[in-house]
């Protein structure tokens, strides 16, 4: 292949190939030199200097593969005086990022957004320490441009996911309409939600039409504090969690009476394997004769089956007055119920009772926040765990906010 044709091949402004210097079956090694002479960029200041040079030499940089072998070019920098300074220093070029070309680590980028940074290291063939040094420094440069102004969204919902073991957590923040992740930070509470609402200022926080939350006493801390016209909604899939929570405190209490009476019966039903068939919204006909079975044997699981089928019907009222009724009605037979886990819910939802009833007002749910946390939990997976938080934070960008690559294709 003439060098001509490398050199069309490449595109590298400002530079062609000259000599071919090695050629072997895995990799080809080039080198370039400048088409005319112009002024160098500081790599101190950024700044443009007409300086005299100080002194030449060469660094290696790799660019992506052609022809299935790895691409190696030797590539002239001068340095000279910086005017800021005084220090010597080497000229920049726009299209260098360290040891690789800009392209290869946008390459690298692409690639750890669907695979590890194992993998991706293994496809290039660098070690995937190099992978993770080229990753977040792309990450952070992006950051910069497409995440660090935030704008505030007009419905959002936030949510925590565990990054770690002993209670370590990040909090997301997501756009409901945009169904990305536009701002997270590690920890919970108020005082991480605080840090959210200040940056995008009181202006960005009158823009804010609608919250959706599970309810954490801390971020309604938060948003009551910085959003006094917007509406908060207590997600109706954490209510449907809690629910669930409490039916299965009653299943755990009757099958340990059942195991100490002996009730063979009932324990077989109550099992581990079948408590998934009392969570469920919908079962079939043979799961339905089990629950009726189930019914006539325990009068407990009975009635907090039936707690729990009366409050999901309030989400089929028409409209918030209806609901606000059924509510009411709901919260004082779970009460007198005289269940405990049903007697609690039944206090905690009277609290958070305009919170249930505003999404009647504001259809809005925390179910693409569940969503995402489901894809963050994966993403850990892949990568058994992180160690580094901000690698993490910028990770979550990468996969389900602001940073994905697909969003520019």
């Amino acid at each position: 292949m003439q060098l001509d044709t490398i050199t069309e091949l490449l595109q590298i402004p400002g530079f062609k190939v000259t000599h071919m210097i090695s050629s072997t079956e895995s990799s080809r090694e080039y080198l370039l030199e400048r088409e005319e002479e112009s002024a160098s960029i500081c790599s101190g200041c950024g700044k443009v200097h007409n300086t005299a040079v100080h002194s030449k030499g060469r660094v290696i940089v790799e660019d992506l593969p052609m022809s299935s072998k790895r691409v190696y070019l030797h590539v002239p920098k001068r340095k000279s005086v910086c005017l800021e300074d005084g220090s010597i220093r080497v000229e920049e070029l726009e299209w260098i990022r360290g040891r690789f070309t800009r392209r290869f680590v946008e390459q690298v980028y692409r690639l750890t957004s669907i695979t590890t940074n194992k993998e991706a290291g293994w496809f290039l063939g660098i070690d995937d320490e190099t992978v993770y040094r080229i990753d977040k420094g792309m990450l952070e440069e992006l950051s910069l441009e497409k995440i660090e102004k935030v704008k505030a969204p007009r419905h959002m919902s936030v949510d925590e996911v565990a990054w770690q073991k002993w209670h370590k957590y990040v909090t997301n923040v997501v756009d409901v309409d945009r169904r990305k992740v536009i701002w997270n930070y590690e920890g919970r509470g108020k005082s991480t939600l605080d840090r959210f609402y200040h940056k995008i200022g009181k202006e960005g926080c009158k823009r804010i039409k609608a919250v959706a939350s599970d309810g954490a006493k801390g971020f309604l801390a938060s948003t009551r504090e910085h959003l006094k016209n917007a509406l908060i909604v207590l997600d109706h899939f954490h209510v449907k969690k809690y629910l669930n929570e409490a039916v299965d405190t009653v299943r755990k209490e009757e099958i340990r009476k059942a195991r100490q009476q002996g009730h063979e019966e009932l324990s077989q039903m109550l099992h581990c394997n079948k408590r998934f068939i009392l969570m469920q919204n919908k079962v079939t006909n043979k799961q339905k004769d089990m629950l009726d079975k189930l019914s006539t044997l325990n009068e407990r699981i009975y009635k907090a089956m039936l707690l729990k089928e009366q409050f999901l019907s309030l989400y089929i009222s028409g409209n918030r007055r209806v609901a606000y009724a059924n509510l009411r009605a709901w919260i004082g037979a779970a009460i007198r119920s005289g269940i405990v886990s049903f007697v609690e819910l039944g206090y905690k939802f009277f609290r958070k009772r305009h919170y249930v009833l505003n999404y009647f007002v504001c259809k809005i749910t925390s179910a693409i926040s569940e969503g995402i946390n489901n894809k963050i939990k994966r993403l850990k997976r892949m990568a058994y765990g992180y160690r580094d938080v901000k690698y993490f934070l910028l990770k979550i960008h990468q996969h389900c906010g602001l940073l994905d690559p697909k969003l520019s294709t």
